[in-house]
């Protein structure tokens, strides 16, 4: 107890050496807590509260209570939360309006309530837009893309609306027109900017390319178009696994009366042949031009390149640039 004096006449616990901060009950059922000379705190029955108005922090910015309980109302002018300062608080939800399970809500006609949206229900990652004509508007009519994102492990995907072109995309990514895959106008025209399509021409003669029992691979040096660069002269490799449609055209000439002629397109699994006879060589005369199509069931890496065997005379049989083209598309 030394250092602290009681002075009972003037009804004080005096705290400090210089006797300027200390505790005093002169005033009935009343504690007065003085620091430095000046009455800081008056303790009643039922509150504690500050001799002078907004005089007294509770706590600093540096040291803050932990944990605070009220049972009653806390009334304040600024309330700070995580660091932003808000002078008001919107009214509270009061009710949530017949509301079952797993039901998302929406607010209701007044800012205080929400109701629950039996047509819209949300469980275990599964959205489901129910009712008689369910719909989902995504986008509000401005001058902007929309879109949603399938995120995967390995590569995400969209599909949204390219508002500069007018629009509806399928790609590749998030971003919306870097990778396109297929597009939709506003006419109904559907394009795929990356599906595998090629035509090269031939821009050069051959000569005695074959007549007696030589097989020949047309060349096709010049690309008009190669979409998903899967071709090189003289092979096409597919990309992936499915149906392509191949069609393709030569120009022959030097052709002996008795010329068997052979022509296929020759792929990693199947050939595909056309035969002509040599009666049919002698009607067709010295020069032939021929055009041929296929559908061919490929595999990813098979290749196809085009072939020509004549046999049964001299290698006399020339191959002409002009109306020789091959040409393939991925249909499915």
């Amino acid at each position: 107890m030394a250092g602290i004096q009681i002075d009972g006449t003037n009804y004080k616990l005096v705290l400090d050496a210089d006797a300027d901060t200390y505790l005093e009950t002169a005033t009935d059922d009343t504690i007065k807590v003085y620091v430095s000379g000046t009455n800081q705190i008056t303790i009643k029955d039922g509150a504690i509260s500050p001799v002078t108005d907004n005089d007294i922090d509770l706590g600093t910015n540096s040291l803050e209570f932990k944990d605070g309980y009220f049972d009653g109302t806390l009334h304040c002018d600024v309330l700070d939360l995580a660091g932003t300062e808000h002078t008001s608080i919107s009214s509270p939800i009061t009710a949530l309006n017949n509301a079952t399970a797993n039901e998302l809500v929406t607010v209701g006609s007044t800012t205080t309530e929400l109701d629950a949206e039996s047509g819209l229900t949300y469980t275990d990652g599964a959205l489901v837009i129910g009712g008689t004509t369910p719909s989902l508007t995504i986008g509000d009519a401005g001058a902007e893309d929309t879109k949603i994102v399938f995120d995967g492990n390995a590569q995400d995907f969209h599909i949204g609306l390219d508002d500069s072109a007018d629009d509806l995309v399928i790609g590749l990514g998030s971003t919306l027109g870097t990778t396109t895959h297929m597009a939709f106008d506003e006419a109904g025209h559907i394009t795929m900017p990356l599906q595998c399509a090629f035509k090269a021409e031939s821009h050069t003669d051959a000569s005695n390319v074959s007549g007696d029992g030589t097989s020949y691979t047309y060349l096709f040096q010049s690309e008009t178009f190669d979409q998903n660069g899967d071709f090189s002269s003289p092979t096409f490799t597919a990309p992936v696994t499915g149906r392509y449609l191949f069609y393709w055209s030569t120009s022959l000439s030097g052709i002996g009366s008795g010329h068997n002629m052979l022509e296929q397109l020759t792929t990693s699994n199947n050939n595909y042949l056309n035969h002509h006879s040599a009666v049919n060589m002698a009607r067709a005369g010295t020069s032939l031009i021929q055009n041929h199509s296929v559908i061919a069931d490929m595999d990813a890496s098979d290749t196809a390149i085009v072939q020509l065997d004549v046999s049964d005379g001299s290698k006399t049989v020339d191959t002409n640039y002009v109306y020789s083209y091959f040409a393939g598309v991925l249909l499915c």
